[in-house]
């Protein structure tokens, strides 16, 4: 928690100081992210990315060279499984995790765009923290097992974004947990319980300043 809350003191401190940054070269750029995920979980019977969840929030990009920076977002981010139907080989169910995720990206530019300075392709690739601040389930094992989930997560995470012009742009990634979300305990029998990855495929739009 303490991660998450340095973090967003430094997307504060370089949002205010980017009024400043006009007369001189600069070395960050703000923005807004917003979107939606498509997850599922690995070792929950329930194929296909079915659970569809809200995804947005702050980004800040650290300029390294002129086709490479840093960016380090702050995003609340839903995460979880769903099965809709019983021909999926099990019963219907929806898991959402509700995260306060913090990715820090290294970013590569190309395709620059003549007389206009900016680049149309970035392609991100780094690793994210993520903290579970809740979750619902219709399902009844979850809500079992709802106290054993991880409060933390470490994710990797890769993408790319196409810039419509300098400051909109439409990303698409691919982020996958580390390790379970669920921490198995050895008075516990869970079938699959250490297979429970989370993964999803993330659209957003973004708009820097």
């Amino acid at each position: 928690m303490r991660f998450i809350i340095f973090c967003f003191f430094t997307l504060l401190f370089a949002f205010t100081t980017l009024s400043a940054q006009e007369a001189v070269e600069r070395r960050f750029k703000g923005g807004v992210v917003s979107g939606f995920n498509l997850s599922q979980i690995e070792g929950d019977d329930a194929a296909g990315y079915n659970k569809i969840g809200l995804h947005g929030g702050f980004r800040v990009a650290i300029i390294l060279k002129e086709k490479m920076d840093l960016g380090v977002e702050m995003l609340f981010s839903q995460r979880g499984s769903a099965a809709r139907n019983p021909n999926q080989g099990r019963f219907p169910f929806k898991l959402t995790l509700n995260y306060i995720e913090v990715p820090v990206l290294f970013n590569y530019m190309d395709w620059e765009v003549e007389n206009e300075d900016y680049y149309r392709l970035h392609f991100h690739a780094g690793f994210s923290y993520g903290r579970l601040i809740s979750f619902t389930t219709d399902a009844n094992e979850f809500t079992v097992l709802g106290d054993f989930f991880r409060d933390n997560d470490v994710s990797w995470i890769g993408g790319a974004t196409y810039y419509i012009n300098e400051n909109l742009g439409i990303t698409a990634r691919y982020s996958r947990s580390l390790y379970p979300f669920f921490v198995n305990k050895d008075d516990l029998t869970v079938p699959n319980g250490k297979a429970l990855v989370g993964y999803q495929i993330t659209f957003q739009t973004v708009y820097m300043f």
